[in-house]
């Protein structure tokens, strides 16, 4: 299945931003250039995304067969997905096609860019590639899947607020505007990890895989 879509994600910054007392009339609009800016991100991670060459794995010749035996491991960003320099313009053109258009557009697009290249960077710390993938003829020959846990709101609220700070959006709704960020992308995050497979076709040793691997 595809990584969430831009509108999924809206709809969960809508209510992240309401259950954060963020109302105001820009609020709505805000929301869905967030959902579209880490709807992009998340379907170019989806394509870049690489799972390491190493994982263990029990195929004694003959024939080759039998499954992966431990846990993979997801490169992080910018090798292994979109870095924050490919997503601010994206996130910076969504603020103005939905008229958020104000002297900090760009800054607040920098914070959103940077943001959302550390929740990519810890969902591959974090989130790994399940054991039990099976093998026939040294290459796998089913889908795996994904284990472990997308970083939570807590974890990424301070990662937003920061760079929020450092590009000058210090108002009282700063803090509010960052948990808003952190939750949609938290609950995102989750989305995906339930919805990625790891693609079949990974060559294999007796031991352990061989080369790279892709989502799907």
């Amino acid at each position: 299945m595809p990584a969430p879509s831009g509108s999924e994600i809206g709809a969960l910054a809508k209510s992240a931003m309401q259950s954060a007392s963020l109302r105001g009339e820009n609020a709505p609009d805000l929301a869905t250039a967030l959902g579209d800016a880490c709807g992009q991100a998340f379907t170019l991670f989806a394509s870049m995304a690489m799972v390491t060459p190493g994982i263990p794995a029990a195929a004694p010749p003959p024939p080759g067969a039998g499954s992966t035996a431990g846990p993979g491991m997801m490169l992080p960003p910018p090798a292994g997905g979109p870095g924050a320099s490919q997503i601010e313009p994206i996130a910076k053109g969504l603020l103005a096609s939905n008229k958020i258009n104000g002297e900090q557009r760009d800054a607040l697009a920098k914070a959103i860019a940077q943001t959302v290249e550390q929740a990519l960077i810890l969902f591959t710390v974090q989130v790994m590639v399940a054991p039990g993938i099976a093998i026939a003829g040294f290459v796998t020959s089913s889908p795996g899947s994904l284990m472990g846990a997308a970083p939570a709101k807590p974890m990424l609220q301070p990662i937003a607020l920061g760079f929020l700070m450092a590009g000058g959006i210090r108002g009282e709704n700063a803090p509010d505007l960052a948990g808003a960020m952190a939750e949609t992308l938290s609950n995102a995050l989750t989305q995906m990890m339930t919805r990625l497979k790891v693609s079949p076709g990974i060559p294999s040793s007796p031991g352990a895989t061989a080369g790279p691997g892709r989502l799907l």
